[in-house]
């Protein structure tokens, strides 16, 4: 039989904190070889419509799937959902199907978790303000799971290089957002943690901010989470120790990062290929500022075969372009947790 879990199914299964540790497993086994990656496989239909698939292998848990996700940017104007896709389980030891997961659902909490295990590793402890760049749906994500590993954020300030109303939108319904989004629906299977996430949420202030370079000189942690071909922010403003999460690039052409931060900064990547073809890394490889060989993966980190910061000082800068492993762990947890609970539903294929 396999397991089929739908988005409402997710919401309740799983919770932010458990999806750092699993997503933290995943860079770790990359590391260690005992996960797998294969080439991800991406086709743009238009420049409105694409589709990407990434696979892979967990031999400590057994299993290898995939996760194809499409985005039809024209799919708000007709009510329905922009991203779409499923992620797909499979046991090691005999092939068969174990798991139909609903893969936009997955994604925004293991995408969240991936900065909040570099932030864990790389972010000054003490850090006290969270700069957010970028009030798209991804901003909630990245900042409830900084706030995870943060405990001293008491500052969340947020931009929009789009617009600043909304950044202040995003703002005023940012706390009710995600007590809803990530202590509500877990409430029946994992009530300890939904307490633990409202009391965190009631110790943080949220501000709209329109004067980028101030806001970069005074937050310890940045999250860049937009889909900018240009550079946002500027060397210059950057203050010594701090640390910076590059979500946002994810295929060749886009940028968030002046290149002359990667002069003077430590630099983490997810997967050093995929990183520095399409993430943020792209940027300063193709203009020489930065060398492949000076680059780290987190993965390495975790697993003690590197260093990550080393003093208060250094600037670090992780880039997260999404691997697989993240994925299957994440789907992995909550398929797991559904068998536990006996949610979602059984089908014979």
């Amino acid at each position: 039989m396999t397991k089929v879990l739908n988005a409402h199914d997710i919401s309740r299964l799983i919770d932010m904190p458990a999806v750092i540790d699993v997503v933290q497993d995943a860079y770790k086994e990359k590391a260690m070889k005992t996960g797998e990656i294969w080439p991800m496989i991406y086709h743009a239909f238009s420049d409105m419509a694409d589709m990407d698939i990434r696979s892979g292998a967990l031999q400590p848990k057994h299993i290898f799937g995939n996760k194809l996700l499409t985005w039809f940017g024209n799919n708000a104007q007709q009510n329905m959902p922009e991203l779409n896709g499923l992620v797909t389980l499979y046991s090691s030891e005999t092939g068969e199907p174990t798991g139909i997961i609903n893969a936009p659902a997955l994604t925004g909490y293991r995408t969240g978790a991936a900065g909040a295990v570099a932030s864990r590793v790389l972010a000054n402890p003490h850090s006290n303000t969270l700069l957010m760049v970028g009030a798209g749906g991804q901003a909630l994500y990245q900042i409830m799971a900084q706030l995870c590993v943060l405990p001293e954020i008491s500052t969340v300030e947020v931009y929009d290089p789009m617009n600043h109303e909304n950044a202040e939108k995003f703002v005023d319904t940012a706390k009710k957002r995600l007590v809803e989004l990530f202590s509500h629906d877990i409430q029946a299977y994992e009530a300890v943690v939904a307490e633990k996430i409202e009391k965190r949420l009631s110790t943080v202030k949220f501000v709209a901010v329109n004067a980028l370079d101030k806001a970069v000189a005074a937050a310890q942690v940045i999250v860049t989470a937009t889909p900018s071909t240009k550079p946002l922010i500027k060397a210059e403003w950057v203050q010594a120790g701090t640390h910076i999460n590059a979500i946002g690039a994810d295929m060749e052409g886009k940028q968030e990062l002046d290149t002359a931060i990667f002069a003077h900064a430590n630099v983490y990547v997810d997967d050093l290929e995929q990183a520095t073809t399409v993430g943020e890394t792209q940027n300063p490889i193709k203009d020489g500022t930065l060398k492949k060989e000076n680059i780290q993966e987190i993965g390495e980190v975790l697993a003690g075969q590197s260093v990550g910061r080393q003093d208060d000082q250094q600037i670090t800068v992780f880039d997260s372009t999404g691997i697989a492993l993240q994925d299957l762990e994440a789907a992995n947890l909550a398929l797991q947790r559904a068998v536990e609970h006996n949610v979602g539903t059984s089908v014979e294929l």
